[in-house]
């Protein structure tokens, strides 16, 4: 299949591309704004989707400068340190909480898009677009232990509950691949939707959810049967995705208008959409709920919202 992802091109060619994706997009944006189009089929009907008002929205509270063009980001299962994967120079930013300061700078595999902690932290996952890998890296020597095989242009990466699975998008694919933790091997592969990004696991480990940038769509997945149970319409390049321990809230990224929607995860009703930095990439929220993290790649940023 061919390669569709703006995160996986050369760096050469990302701001000619990126700029008419994005054309594309906030022109849509106009109409949609303050709205996602998220409505979710049951067995009593159809859920409307909720509106988003201005007012709704809280204010950022840090921003904290990073590698080049950052995409994916995680927090430790502590909540003291966050991961962010910088595509454009091939590492990985360690940033200390709660002072939001980079404390190390890890070299990676190429172009590195996805990240996230198992281990109980000391073991760091990172998908390489460049190498069609995940590289799994101690955290305690910042050494790769070992190289996984996956699909096409994987992109986002996340952790079951219980620490024995990995789910990793493969955003040329339009695949996710389930891999086995404790072999480091691939044990299924999940069709979903257009161009796969962001992917995170419920707060009770039952459910994944699959941002498609192209398919304007999240598909829910049920960890169980590893299979596509409802497919859920999103607006304006749904990317990177996360979901709250603490409560049943969904953040979206949508890198079009350049915000990101608080979704409850129960009837995906909008909660609030929130305006961050230039071309959102990552997205990830803090142990105790209390913080989400976003990345910006055309800010070379992270944004640190209160919940």
């Amino acid at each position: 299949m061919e390669r569709t992802s703006l995160v996986e091109l050369p760096r050469r060619h990302r701001p000619e591309v990126q700029k008419a994706h994005q054309g594309v997009a906030r022109l849509l944006s106009h109409v949609r704004m303050w709205m996602l189009a998220l409505v979710v089929a049951t067995a009593g009907g159809v859920l409307p989707a909720a509106v988003a008002t201005p007012a709704a929205a809280r204010a950022a509270v840090d921003t904290i400068p990073v590698g080049d063009n950052p995409l994916g980001v995680t927090v430790s299962p502590l909540g003291n340190r966050v991961y962010v994967a910088n595509a454009g120079d091939d590492s990985v930013s360690v940033i200390g909480r709660p002072s939001n300061t980079v404390l190390a700078t890890i070299p990676v595999g190429d172009s590195p898009a996805g990240v996230t902690v198992g281990g109980l932290g000391t073991l760091l996952y990172v998908t390489n677009q460049g190498s069609d890998s995940v590289s799994v890296i101690s955290t305690l020597t910042n050494t790769v232990v070992a190289t996984i095989p996956v699909g096409d242009t994987p992109a986002g990466a996340a952790m079951g509950r219980a620490g024995t699975r990995l789910y990793v998008t493969n955003a040329s694919s339009d695949t996710v691949s389930v891999i086995n933790t404790l072999t480091n091997t691939v044990i299924a592969t999940v069709p979903v939707g257009h161009n796969p990004l962001g992917v995170t696991v419920s707060r009770d480990g039952t459910r994944l959810y699959a941002g498609n940038l192209l398919g304007n769509s999240v598909s829910v997945i049920n960890t169980i049967t590893n299979s596509v149970v409802t497919t859920v319409p999103a607006a304006d390049g749904p990317g990177a995705v996360t979901a709250s321990p603490t409560k049943n809230r969904l953040y979206v990224v949508h890198g079009g208008s350049g915000t990101v929607t608080e979704i409850d995860s129960d009837t995906y009703a909008v909660i609030r959409t929130v305006p961050v930095g230039d071309s959102p990439g990552g997205v990830a929220v803090s142990p105790d709920g209390k913080s989400v993290y976003v990345t910006s790649q055309n800010d070379d940023t992270v944004t640190a919202i209160a919940t």
